[in-house]
């Protein structure tokens, strides 16, 4: 069987939000490369798994933090 909304809105979903952001966010990089193409060359040596490493870091940075606030209200109580 078919489902049917019976209220409708007009207005677009959260879905349709997020794909226009990322449509205008592609844009904008598109445009900001076809303008400032000597401005990439500054950031040429710049290597994927570095954004791994980041991403890792502050994923152990966040975890060292949360663990140690943790402590510290457990020795305040």
């Amino acid at each position: 069987m078919l489902i049917t909304r019976t209220n409708v809105s007009r207005a677009p979903c959260r879905r349709c939000h997020i794909l226009r952001v990322l449509l205008l966010m592609v844009l904008g990089v598109v445009l900001v490369a076809l303008v400032a193409k000597e401005s990439f060359a500054l950031i040429g040596g710049i290597q994927p798994i570095m954004f791994g490493y980041l991403f890792a870091g502050l994923a152990v940075v966040t975890f060292i933090m949360k663990l140690g606030y943790y402590y510290y209200q457990k020795r305040q109580k």
